[in-house]
């Protein structure tokens, strides 16, 4: 399998690289997966959604403001999305004109949405400690609130589904679940 590294960078000056699996790449997106460690879990219920070692299969969208994980446990059962609000993506290529690395601003906010299409959203507490800081400017804090805002509506009105579907379908995915079972 093809990897592709990711530059993931928080302001105002966090940066980390990450490798990555490349399962899809079109002009319109990145399909990566990759084992994660989060920051602290996330516990829906009193299950946890997302922890140490899950597998995410993550869609990041060219020119979108959003990029969206596909959250499966450590038994393999999937458990959520997970969405990144950030500044589009940046692509780099290399000599031969194949990606060699993306990069993602993130913004701090995120929605975790469940499979009954519930969600909450994360990080909020983060947010406002980077406006106070100065490492999101006024402009910026509208334009992620504004992304959210349009997300929740995309989860509300069933949209964000069929966006990922319609990749599915462009990009002749595996099913998924099979995939996340040999990842090591």
């Amino acid at each position: 399998m093809e990897t592709i590294t990711l530059t993931y960078k928080r302001p105002p000056d966090r940066v980390n690289h990450f490798q990555q699996e490349l399962l899809y790449v079109d002009e319109a997106v990145i399909v990566t997966s990759q084992r994660v460690k989060p920051s602290s879990p996330i516990v829906q219920n009193g299950e946890t959604v997302l922890g140490d070692n899950f597998a995410a299969i993550w869609f990041v969208f060219t020119g979108l403001w959003y990029d969206v994980g596909k959250v499966y446990n450590l038994d393999n059962e999937w458990t959520g999305y997970y969405c990144d609000v950030m500044k589009p993506v940046e692509r780099g290529v290399d000599v031969a004109g194949k990606p060699s690395y993306f990069e993602i601003t993130d913004l701090f906010l995120d929605l975790w949405i469940n499979p009954d299409g519930t969600y909450e959203i994360q990080d909020e507490d983060e947010f406002e400690e980077a406006i106070q800081n100065g490492a999101i400017d006024a402009e910026l804090e509208r334009k992620a609130r504004e992304v959210l805002d349009t997300l929740i509506a995309k989860v509300e009105e069933g949209h964000l589904e069929s966006l990922l579907q319609e990749v599915f379908d462009r990009a002749q995915l595996p099913d998924l679940r099979d995939y996340v079972e040999k990842l090591p």
